[in-house]
């Protein structure tokens, strides 16, 4: 893997903005659910967010694609993490309970962003990799 990483230099680039794109959303995500419960200290709060959180994946999946044909594939994934980031930033508004809403808003957008990049970005694997080594990348 370390072979594959020094030589192809285009998916280097895209296995590492992967990786510190996959930390911060973990985060993002055990701090989300960490906030909700700390906030209302329900679990119907955290269904909501998790369930705010699948949708997207459905609805627009599949739109991905086309964008991505449009605007083309390096450029909506930059765009969708910088809206992301912008994104996230809305969290540090929440001073109260009354403040779900944004969490709720937040999390939906953030997933969708998630679901237009993560096609995208599995899908122009082959494009970056050599025909040699996109078993062993796959893997």
């Amino acid at each position: 893997m370390f072979y594959t990483l020094k030589t192809e230099k285009g998916y280097r680039k895209l296995f590492l903005a992967g990786i510190i794109n996959g930390i911060g959303d973990r985060f993002s995500q055990v701090a989300l659910l960490a906030l909700i419960l700390q906030m209302t200290g329900s679990g119907l709060a955290v269904g909501i967010t998790m369930a705010l959180r699948m949708i997207p994946f459905l609805l627009f999946s599949p739109v991905s694609n086309s964008l991505s044909r449009k605007m083309g594939e390096k450029k909506v994934m930059v765009i969708t993490d910088i809206a992301r980031a912008f994104i996230a930033l809305s969290f540090l508004a929440i001073n109260s309970a009354e403040d779900m809403w944004i969490v709720y808003a937040a999390s939906f957008f953030l997933a969708s962003g998630e679901a237009i990049y993560s096609p995208i970005r599995k899908s122009s694997i082959p494009l970056l990799v050599s025909a040699g080594n996109l078993k062993e990348v796959n893997a």
